[in-house]
């Protein structure tokens, strides 16, 4: 299973980023005290900071074990939500480094933490959510699906390292087999797209604009979802269009060939920069990428898409033609 494998891969893939092979449960082994006495002082900082304890922080992070005057508790409740969220938050008062937080709690307990690192945040389509704290929690969250979900590593932190791995080792040739299984694992990519479209919903308005902008992206990736997404708006256009001028009424009005022909030509909708049957033509690629039918290609869906922004834009514009 590709999960497994790639956490195996974890010393070959640190010997390459690193230099040398990084030890992880070697230095998990020196902070076994702090894990009885459910605190961190500045011992535990100075273990996990020697470059000799089995691994190669001070490559990655700063050395911050001399500004930790106190030793900070850690609730015994720890591997909770709401203790697991008072954990990140009393350390990240007095460390202000959440990654560090993070490399301190994945020792101590890596049952439930793994490290915070850029290429498993990018690796799993993660953004920054409004603060640090958060955005970690949120990261062990999606750490835990895995667990729950693969049952194959149980503890959090051999999840991290896995898709550490998988992270840096996606290109290489050697992993391309491996790489496939990841690809086409339906898990990973609905952990992965869901995150994208939370990173999306924090600035998603439901604007005509937007949803134009959308179409566009999405043609590079799925030309039928993009049309589906031009076909949407250019039927609102078509609804509004007729209750403005009062062809119908409203939202209960079908969209529809009869609604097509009533609007083709219309002297008002001179401003709209409309060609000639061009209603009726955006009207059969409508069909086309509604209905999916096999005639209605790719170069077609673009053409739509940009042909629906451009009327999309002038229809924001319009004012009625008297004419």
């Amino acid at each position: 299973m590709w999960l497994q494998r790639f956490h195996g891969l974890y010393p070959v893939a640190t010997e390459r980023y690193a230099g040398r092979r990084q030890d992880l449960s070697q230095v998990e082994d020196h902070v076994s005290q702090a894990r009885h006495e459910w605190k961190v002082d500045r011992r535990v900082l100075e273990i996990i900071e020697d470059p000799d304890s089995g691994w190669d922080y001070p490559k990655w992070w700063p050395r911050l074990s001399a500004q930790l005057e106190e030793p900070i508790p850690l609730p015994t409740h720890i591997y909770s939500q709401q203790g697991k969220r008072a954990a990140v938050k009393s350390l990240h008062e007095a460390i202000k480094n959440i990654e560090i937080v993070s490399v301190i709690l994945r020792f101590i307990c890596p049952d439930g933490f793994g490290i915070f690192s850029p290429p498993v945040e990018s690796f799993l389509c993660l953004s920054a959510l409004s603060n640090a704290v958060e955005s970690y929690v949120r990261y062990l969250d999606v750490l835990k699906r895995f667990v729950e979900h693969y049952k194959v590593l149980t503890r959090v932190a051999d999840i991290d390292m896995a898709l550490w791995s998988a992270a840096h080792l996606s290109l290489d040739p050697a992993c391309a087999p491996l790489v496939e299984e990841m690809q086409t694992d339906e898990f990973l990519q609905e952990v992965r797209l869901a995150n994208l479209v939370v990173g999306l919903g924090r600035f998603w308005r439901r604007t005509g604009l937007q949803r134009i902008a959308l179409a566009r992206v999405m043609l590079e990736h799925d030309f039928v979802v993009a049309s589906v997404i031009g076909a949407r708006m250019y039927e609102s256009v078509l609804r509004d269009a007729s209750e403005r001028l009062r062809l119908a009424r409203g939202v209960a009005q079908n969209i529809d060939k009869r609604l097509v022909d009533d609007l083709e030509g219309r002297p008002e909708l001179d401003g709209l920069g409309l060609r000639k049957g061009e209603l009726t033509a955006l009207w059969k690629w409508r069909n086309g990428a509604v209905h999916a039918e096999p005639w209605f290609t790719r170069e077609q869906a673009e053409m739509f898409v940009k042909r629906i922004g451009t009327l999309w834009q002038a229809w924001r514009n319009w004012k009625p033609s008297r004419s």
